[in-house]
């Protein structure tokens, strides 16, 4: 399984528009992103499904800057300013 396969596999979360949301930013975003903000995003992925939903949803903010970022990146790609 390659890195890429991996990350895919890692983002199936169990609710079908995070699925969505995590997918397209990785098909649209993720190569484009430093290493750093791909360090952000895998530490994302370790986060708790409703925290992140709340944080993506815009309902929250996480206390780290880092993740706050991928986040705003997210939100951006899928528009929900």
């Amino acid at each position: 399984m390659n890195d890429r396969s991996r990350l895919f596999w890692r983002c199936r979360r169990g609710i079908r528009e995070m699925d969505i949301l995590f997918q397209d930013f990785i098909k649209t975003k993720y190569d484009q992103l430093s290493e750093t903000e791909k360090q952000g995003f895998d530490k994302l992925l370790n986060e708790a499904d409703l925290d992140i939903m709340n944080w993506i949803m815009g309902k929250d903010k996480s206390q780290s800057d880092e993740l706050n970022h991928i986040v705003a990146l997210i939100r951006e790609t899928h528009n929900l300013h």
